[in-house]
């Protein structure tokens, strides 16, 4: 593995917090997983600002890539829509996702709630438990993400920045929580350092770039590759 000393960041191939695509492939060497479906808001279906060294690819149509290196057949939809509340999600998604069948289901939202007006951590919690527990009755694995910490995102929440920071980081304690109690993988890129290098926001922020896909699509291959070495 890459160390963190103190080259410059110039793109993937030497960035600590992505993978290679040979560090990739070994991670989800004897992948068991045929179909993906992801479903959320702006953070499940977004592509990022071009950033050199890391294109723009966003991070689930990396993931899918690297799935099928070890299953050339895979199936992938994303079902994510920008702009939508973790309730819309499950009303939308949920359904559409079951019908699929997925073996593999990440689901990526809160984000919207996060920045919303009033925003009840709660009502967030209770939406991903009425999601992640009929995908984990299929015998899917589920994987959810904690919400990439946007307060870090200037300047699109410069005059909130201290009540979006915990609003973030309650919600990914409440989503870290449900998700083990479902058995679900959970992905934290709510308090996962990021290492020094480009920006991970593009300039509509809160959206990720092209470096802050290659990111959260490392933390997720991570993940499910030590599912992988557990099994």
């Amino acid at each position: 593995m890459r160390g963190s000393g103190p080259t410059a960041v110039t793109g993937e191939e030497n960035d600590p917090s992505c993978l290679t695509e040979a560090e990739a492939r070994e991670l989800v060497a004897g992948s068991p997983w045929r179909r993906l479906v992801v479903i959320g808001d702006g953070a499940a279906n977004g592509v990022g600002e071009p950033v050199e060294g890391f294109g723009r690819k966003p991070w689930a149509d990396r993931v899918a890539t690297v799935l099928r290196t070890v299953c050339p057949g895979l199936a992938y939809i994303n079902l994510g829509r920008r702009d939508v509340l973790a309730a819309d999600v499950r009303a939308r998604q949920l359904a559409k996702a079951l019908a699929l069948r997925p073996t593999l289901a990440v689901i990526a939202c809160g984000g919207t709630d996060v920045l919303g007006e009033p925003f009840d951590a709660y009502a967030v919690e209770i939406e991903l438990s009425r999601m992640i527990g009929p995908l984990r009755d299929t015998g899917c694995t589920v994987l959810t993400m904690g919400v990439p910490d946007i307060s870090c995102s200037e300047p699109a929440v410069a005059q909130r920045k201290a009540e979006v920071r915990y609003r973030v980081r309650l919600l990914a304690e409440r989503t870290e929580a449900i998700s083990l109690r479902h058995g679900a993988l959970y992905v934290d890129l709510a308090r996962r350092p990021v290492s020094p290098g480009p920006s991970p926001w593009s300039s509509n922020a809160p959206y990720l770039n092209g470096r802050g896909h290659a990111i959260a699509a490392a933390a997720v291959i991570r993940v499910l590759g030590l599912l992988g070495k557990c099994s």
